[in-house]
């Protein structure tokens, strides 16, 4: 076995130390070598360790000696040198990975730097409170004990401590309570000053020890910069060191910002935010980049990559694939002195422990499924800052152009939930062009910048926020934030971030809302916000745009969105589109670029196919079945061609398969790269079908030419292909087989809808020699591929119908009188005459008669019959010992005549190959004929040239026994037999393995018996028959119990004395147990198993042996044996003289022009789009089809309803909360600025207006609503009644009890439900007027219903209505018993009166 040696560009980047492995090498050198020798091996090598130690002279671990040895040198001078030469590949070579790692600490130590404190002045306010001086911060954040300088010396502390502060914060005096007021130093803090710029130290990557993962672990990588470090040397870093753009360069950068401390996703939309946001990074190998934290939506970004997070394995190199990169400030990093290294030569690894606990105003632990952090140290300590910019200048670095010094990465920046800094960030981002998803429905910032998208509208080409709209806007940004505003700051803070949000919502092209809530999908809005953002009219803009589409596999938004009718594309720019959609296997978007007018045959040159085969993976099967059927081991285009040849038995030749040069350029020759193929999608087939890719095969299969042809080479191709896969592959051959069946189903199918239409033009297609396929018909190639269910179709079987009868008209008794009285032939056989009314002549007649396959077989059948009468008769009686006989002669003629039709018959047999006819033609009968000729033809020559009388008379024995087996190849013909022989066959197969299993225990019990039987024993051949014969025998019921008993002829113990034994009747007890009753019954069962399976195809079975027949006897000559010596003499002589060969000379009617070509092939495609059209209309029809489009309908009711019935009916109790805090201010407050009072005013008076304006339309509508329904008629009104309660599932109650008044309906998880808050107007002491105005109109507007009740019953419950807020008001004065009567009261009220609103709206 050749060695494997180590791999010069071995990559250690596995983040595993290497000090845990353990494994065998030889023991010659010390524990440490063996070790660091064993690391240098790549998996390869690793994998070949065992065989390798088994080879004498070869050790363990192979070294570079033994890689540079010359061929047949003993390897034991090498190892006689000793130790240095053992080690000599290795331990002489610098270690790859501690260079990488050497290589990124300079580089790391080199660009980035660190902020530490070196002066400690305490903060004048200390959160939490300090309980002991050494809890005091300093102005930095940090305690004086974690200051640098104090961890490394205790002792310096009075380094960095003011001289005024050192006998307070003495070692000593640390633990008492710090003074009210602390002594203040000359010097102040000053940051720009006092944070000293070092080479940072923490760098290298970190091992999250408390933390398990179901799948992989691998430690992340992380860095720590100053707030001030070079975007674009991290960049670099990020590339080279930590090679982030390796194994795949990403297509996106995802952004997420949001919720931190206070925030969490559960439910339905955790799932919908995973889902999507895993999805859109999978499908872009998009990063994705946080604050890194556990909390918020952070964590949720962790949770989310948790779940979709995979390895990608290249050689001894493990990389994420999906990379999370977290950009965090340094102080805030909970536990952060565990990833400090010494000496800048950071850490490998450091061990962090994470937690769930989230603490305020402390440091917070960092999420443990990120895969990168970038720490941005600004010299504080203890608090969120400084990350921004750092973050900023990052993300615009990634998306701008290359040209502009960028990586041209399309990023996206997502929205969920989030503080005030979140909707500054969407702003900034949307500033630098870079689009916002906002989740709408989280809360907060994204459901601020929600609302105030969706009513801001184009006017005048400006985008305006509305007017009405502006109060609840203030109202919203207020019920977020206003809790920690200072009163002084409650009109700027909110007029700020207002401004901020109307900056946002101008742009409408960059900015996307996505509703959590709705049934959608989140990368489905990030591919459509990016749309939107690379809308351009120039073609580069719009290429951009097609590629990331590409790269989301969303070939619906493309064909909405790019490939509009308004636009016009160039052919050639999106031929690169189409050669990336063909190697990423996008089979919607290939199809999409082929309708933009792409013609396949300028696009498919030998060099854009042979791209397509080079991105084949290397680990593929294909690499496998080429090697073992072409010896080759690259995929060119001349290997796929040979590959092809074994796979189909007969393909062209390159220069066959390319257009002539002269076709293409008037100009010469040209290069053999540009040139173009004859017949594009047979190229691009037979790719699809090589690499498994089923719905593009199928798709190319659609275009191309002669689909049934082209399905039945697939069929060819993937039998052939699970043939040679070797065995341990039995899932790809599954697979192989599945895909078989596919085809087979495509073609037979096709070739049904012909049939259906036009039977004649159907069998035309079955029997044509394919022009693209060398001449091989359909039938051939289905033979080939054993492809049973096609040619059993009603067209292959009527087509060999025809070949059998040759269009003769007749039944068995016509048959039997054409025989015995041949004249009949001439004068009653009916023939089936030609197109055009050309009758046949006698003489024709009698041609085609004699010369179809079924007189042939007739004749053939009659004469063997008599060549078995004669057969016999010379082997009973005609032998003579020392004479031949003519009898003999006769049999042995008749014998060499059999022997040349069989040879005449397999030259003419339509296979292309020599090859392909033994496997096709050769099978079991076959071969037992072969070797019964070679039997005869020895027989006779020995009974003619020696007295071996006894030898010749054996031969002709097993002679006739053959010829007699002969006969069942005759019962194919018959319909009932032709199965049964199949049967047999099939058994025979099933006996041998039985046969495998029964003479095991056969020789135990035989070998066994013996023994026992027989004491001593001499060596002799009967030993072996007793062993087997009487085993075998007693199989049947043959006991032989005399053959166990003592004999009598002899002294019992005496040599070759047969002796009784009491265990021998044990053991023939259970060997007859198991023979007779499990052996026998399993051979019954398998047989059983076996019939059954062959009866349910049996007419398949036969019909597909009846090919094989037919195309035997239409090759057979006329004249049957021994008569057939004439005609293949004849032949023989025509042959030699090279006049037409040893083929028939094909009649004309087989030779069809390139007019009839063309027309059964555009027939053959009309009949497969007819059939696409059958199938595709009964996968509408069929039931998931139809449960689907009821589910999809269902999802727009709702989204409509959802849109129509929950309109914006928001109470104005939050703004009365605003209110009576401002009147509080007002009482409170005396020093307050009386500008701010007098803006809250107006502020009350626009939402006053904005409320009526809205009740105004509702009562406008509620009145045009009463006269349409006055108009119409009641049979009209009640249906509409009904449609809308079935539609929204509302029943009504028997006993309706309504309330006078429905608020609002909210929405929640479960649809759409009715829910009761406090009366909005039921305390107007500080509304002003209007709002009583409003209240009176709202009682107006009233159902129909409700107002047509009786007056009983609108007293009733107007008295329960006052009830209700009666109650509400004295809840403390009553009981609880009367508490609960009302709330089951109120409760009932409530479903009543939504009944009533549903149906007046």
């Amino acid at each position: 076995m050749a060695s494997v040696y180590p791999d010069q560009s071995y990559d250690y980047d596995t983040g595993y130390s290497h000090i845990d492995y353990h494994g065998g090498v030889s023991s010659s050198v010390s524990f440490s070598e063996r070790e660091y020798q064993k690391n240098q091996m790549t998996l390869k090598e690793a994998r070949w360790v065992g065989v390798r130690k088994k080879v004498p002279g070869m050790s363990g671990v192979p070294s570079k000696s033994q890689s540079k040895a010359k061929p047949g040198k003993s390897q034991s001078k090498s190892q006689s040198k000793g130790q240095s030469s053992f080690l000599e590949g290795y331990i002489d070579e610098e270690d790859p990975y501690l260079k990488k790692i050497h290589d990124m600490n300079e580089f790391i130590t080199q660009h980035f730097r660190q902020k530490e404190c070196q002066y400690f002045v305490p903060k004048k306010v200390q959160k939490p409170v300090a309980k002991h001086i050494r809890d005091l911060k300093c102005q930095c954040g940090e305690v004086l004990s974690d200051h640098k300088a104090v961890r490394d010396s205790p002792t310096d502390y009075v380094n960095i401590v003011p001289q005024e502060l050192q006998a307070l914060m003495a070692p000593n005096r640390r633990l008492e309570p710090p003074p009210d007021k602390l002594p203040q130093p000359a010097r102040a803090w000053d940051a720009t000053r006092d944070l000293q710029v070092s080479v940072t130290t923490s760098f290298g990557k970190m091992n999250f020890e408390n933390v398990e993962h179901v799948g992989g672990k691998k430690p992340a990588k992380y860095v720590r910069i100053t707030d001030e470090a070079d975007v674009g040397q991290l960049l670099d870093m990020m590339k080279i060191h930590w090679r982030i753009m390796e194994p795949q360069v990403p297509n996106l950068v995802i952004s997420v910002v949001g919720g931190a401390k206070n925030f969490k996703l559960d439910g339905r939309m955790r799932d919908v935010f995973s889902t999507g946001l895993i999805k859109a990074a999978k499908t872009t190998s998009a990063w994705l980049i946080t604050s890194g934290f556990n909390m918020g939506v952070m964590k949720s970004v962790g949770q989310a990559v948790r779940q979709g997070q995979s390895f990608c394995w290249d050689d001894d190199r493990m990389a994420h694939v999906l990379r999370c990169i977290g950009i965090a400030p340094w102080g805030y990093v909970k536990d952060r002195k565990v990833l400090e290294g010494n000496n800048n030569e950071g850490k490998y690894n450091a061990n962090y422990r994470t937690s769930n606990v989230i603490l305020h105003d402390s440091a917070v632990p960092l999420n443990p499924d990120h895969t990168h952090f970038i720490f941005v140290d600004d010299g504080y300590r203890v608090q969120y800052g400084g990350v921004s910019g750092i973050r900023a200048q990052l993300e615009q670095k990634i998306s701008q152009p290359e040209s502009e010094g960028g990586l041209g990465i399309p990023l996206v920046l997502v929205v969920v939930e989030g503080g005030v800094d979140s909707i500054k960030d969407a702003c900034k981002s949307l500033e630098h062009n870079i689009p916002v998803v906002v989740c709408d429905g989280t809360g907060r910032a994204a459901d601020i910048l929600a609302y105030a998208y969706k009513h801001t509208k184009s006017h005048g080409g400006e985008r305006v926020f509305s007017e009405e709209h502006k109060p609840k806007l203030r109202r919203k940004i207020q019920e977020a934030y206003s809790k920690n505003w200072k009163p002084e700051e409650y009109v700027s803070k909110l007029k700020t971030i207002t401004e901020t949000v109307h900056r946002c919502c101008v742009r409408a092209d960059l900015l996307h809302i996505f509703n959590m809530n709705k049934h959608e999908d989140l990368d489905l809005a990030i591919l459509s916000v990016l749309l939107k953002a690379k809308q351009g009219t120039d073609e580069a803009q719009r290429l951009s745009q097609l590629k990331l589409a590409l790269a989301w596999d969303r070939s619906d938004i493309a064909q909405e969105e790019i490939f509009r009718e308004d636009i016009l594309w160039n052919a050639e720019s999106l031929q690169g589109v189409l050669t990336e959609a063909l190697t990423t296997h996008k089979v919607q978007f290939v199809q999409l670029i082929l309708h933009q007018g792409i013609v396949m045959k300028e696009y498919l040159t030998y060099e854009v196919l042979e791209k397509l085969y080079e991105s084949v993976p290397k680990h593929n099967y294909l690499y496998k079945i080429l090697h073992r059927l072409t010896g080759k081991d690259s995929l060119t285009l001349e290997n796929v061609r040979l590959l092809l040849l074994k796979l189909l038995d007969k393909y062209d030749t390159m220069e066959e398969l390319l257009v002539d040069q002269e076709e293409e350029t008037d100009e010469g020759k040209v290069d053999q790269k540009k040139r173009h193929f004859k017949h594009p999608y047979k190229m691009l087939l037979a790719w699809a079908l090589l690499l498994k890719q089923e719905r593009m095969a199928k798709l190319f299969w659609e275009l191309g030419d002669e689909p049934v042809t082209s399905a039945l080479v697939a069929t060819k191709m993937y039998q052939t292909m699970s043939k040679y896969l070797p065995k341990h592959e039995s899932h790809l051959q599954t697979v192989f087989k599945d895909l078989k069946s596919d085809f087979e189903l495509l073609a037979t199918n096709v070739l049904d809808e012909c049939h259906h239409n036009d039977p004649g033009k159907a069998m035309m297609i079955a029997e044509r020699e394919s022009p693209s396929y060398n001449q091989m018909s359909c039938m051939q190639i289905a033979a080939a591929a054993s492809d049973q269910a096609f040619l059993s179709s009603p067209t292959c079987f009527s087509s060999m119908n025809v070949y059998w009868k040759h269009g003769i008209l007749f039944t068995l008794t016509k048959m039997i009188l054409c025989l015995i009285f041949p004249p009949y032939v001439a004068f009653g056989l009916e023939i089936l005459e030609a197109e055009g009314g050309k009758k046949i002549s006698k003489l024709e007649k009698m041609f085609i008669f004699y010369t179809s396959p079924l007189s042939k077989f007739a004749h053939g059948m009659i004469l063997y019959g008599v060549f078995l009468i004669l057969h016999s008769y010379m082997v009973l009686v005609d032998f003579r010992k020392n004479e031949v006989t003519a009898l003999e002669i006769v049999i042995v003629i008749w014998v060499f005549s059999f022997f040349v039709d069989e040879i005449h018959t397999f030259i003419s047999f339509p296979s292309p190959t020599i090859w392909s006819k033994i496997r096709d033609w050769y099978g079991f009968l076959k071969w037992l004929d072969l070797f019964n000729f070679v039997l005869a033809f020895i027989g006779f020559l020995l009974h003619t040239q020696s007295d071996q009388y006894k030898v010749v008379k054996i031969l002709y024995c097993i002679n006739s026994i053959i010829f007699y087996l002969r006969i069942m190849k005759i019962y194919i013909a018959n319909g009932q037999l032709g199965p049964k022989m199949f049967m047999i066959r099939r058994m025979l197969d099933e006996l041998r393995m039985f046969i495998m299993v029964m003479i095991v225990f056969l020789l135990a019990y035989g070998v066994a018996s013996q023994g026992l039987l027989y004491h001593v024993r001499s060596p002799s051949w009967t030993i072996l028959k007793d062993v087997l014969y009487f085993p075998y025998w007693q199989l049947y019921g043959e006991i032989y119990l005399d053959e166990i008993d003592t004999e009598g002829s002899c002294m019992a113990g005496s040599a070759n004395c047969r002796t009784s034994h009491w265990l021998v009747y044990i053991l023939l007890g259970g060997y007859l147990l198991v023979g007779n009753i499990l052996l026998l019954n399993l051979l019954i069962a398998i047989f059983s198993h076996v019939f059954e399976a062959v009866d349910k195809n049996s007419q398949e079975i036969w019909k597909y042996q009846m090919y094989f027949m037919v195309m035997e006897y239409e090759k057979k000559t006329a004249l049957v044996p021994p008569l057939s010596l004439i005609h293949h003499a004849f032949l023989a002589v025509r042959w030699i003289i090279k006049c037409k060969g040893c083929k028939h000379k094909k009649t004309e009617s087989n030779v069809w022009g390139q007019r009839q070509l063309e027309y059964l092939q555009l027939f053959e495609k009309e009949m497969m789009m007819n059939h696409l059209r059958h199938k595709k209309a009964h996968e509408l029809s069929s039931i998931d089809t139809t449960i689907n489009k009821l589910q999809k309908r269902v999802d727009e009711l709702t989204k409509l309803v959802e849109e129509e019935v929950v309109a914006d009916t928001t109470g104005n109790q939050p703004w009365k909360e605003f209110l009576q805090q401002f009147q509080y201010i007002q009482e409170e407050g005396p020093d307050m600025n009386k500008e701010t009072a007098g803006d809250l005013e107006p502020l009350a008076e626009a939402e006053e207006e904005t409320t009526n304006k809205k009740h105004k339309k509702k009562k406008k509508k509620h009145k045009k609503r009463e006269q349409s329904e006055e108009r119409d008629k009641g049979d009209n009104l009640s249906e509409k009644e009904d449609k809308l309660k079935n539609n929204l599932n509302i029943t009504e109650p028997d006993k309706p009890e309504p309330r006078e008044k429905l608020v609002t309906q909210q929405r929640s998880e479960r649809g759409l439900l009715p829910a009761f808050v406090p009366d909005e107007d039921s305390e107007t002491d500080n509304v002003s007027p209007k709002y009583q105005r409003k209240k009176e109109q709202r009682s107006e507007v009233m159902s129909p219903r409700f107002q047509n009740m009786r007056k009983g019953d609108r007293e009733e419950l107007s008295r329960m209505y006052q009830q209700l807020q009666g109650s509400d008001s004295s809840s403390d004065e009553v009981s609880q018993r009367r508490r609960e009567k009302l709330r089951k009261k109120k409760k009932k009220a409530k479903k009543s009166m939504f009944t009533i609103r549903t149906e007046s709206d």
